[in-house]
């Protein structure tokens, strides 16, 4: 399984912990009663959106494993791509139906048209550039990909609500990309012809299909 000649590693955001297991369980596992509803609410969604599952599926980030647990319930067999190590290795321990991959977004280590399902859940925001990984993710798709991004400004403000990250006015520090609904299906429109938007604030979820394959 290899990419095509023209890809290149992207990398992460400068400033983004190298080492950072644990990291989604605290998320994930918020005790702020505002935060856990609004993250139920947008798993339930990002689950609707994927809907029925079947075939070949990978996700393109798939961090500690959290998102993909509650997005494909029941444990169909996925590969699931992670730029570092040591989350993708509590993914491992996670979900005993994933095979976890090392690799980086801009050089999927997967052959053409291979996905029936290819999720990519909060991470193009973390990438320096994310037009090579928007290439990749529709170089790899046969079916759909589903993409889900922070909706700004709404995400930074909700930060300053309840405190967080106030020196940055509510931006992550690995967040260097910010996508509002148009901006996001411009972006996703380089690789896929119909791209189907579902805001679920304060997040955004598209439906991809119709690769633009070379």
């Amino acid at each position: 399984m290899t990419p095509t000649p023209t890809t290149a590693p992207i990398g992460l955001a400068p400033g983004a912990p190298a080492e950072a297991a644990g990291q989604d369980a605290a998320k994930y596992g918020t005790s702020n009663p505002v935060v856990a509803r609004l993250l139920g609410r947008w798993m339930d969604e990002m689950h609707e959106v994927v809907g029925t599952v079947s075939g070949t599926v990978v996700d393109v980030g798939v961090g500690e494993g959290l998102a993909l647990e509650r997005m494909v319930p029941g444990g169909h067999p996925t590969v699931g791509l992670e730029y570092r190590i040591d989350k993708a290795r509590a993914a491992d321990a996670r979900l005993p139906w994933l095979a976890p991959v090392s690799g980086d977004a801009g050089m999927l280590p997967f052959p053409d048209s291979c996905a029936d399902l290819v999720t990519c859940i909060e991470l193009l925001e973390h990438l320096p550039t994310y037009r090579p990984a928007v290439t990749e993710l529709a170089r790899i798709t046969r079916g759909r990909c589903v993409v889900s991004v922070p909706w700004e400004p709404w995400f930074r403000l909700g930060n300053l609500g309840r405190g967080k990250n106030l020196g940055r006015l509510g931006n992550d520090p690995e967040h260097v990309q910010a996508f509002t609904p148009k901006s996001l299906v411009r972006a996703l429109r380089r690789g896929f012809r119909d791209v189907d938007l579902h805001p679920c604030f304060p997040w955004l979820i598209a439906e991809c299909r119709g690769p633009k394959h070379p």
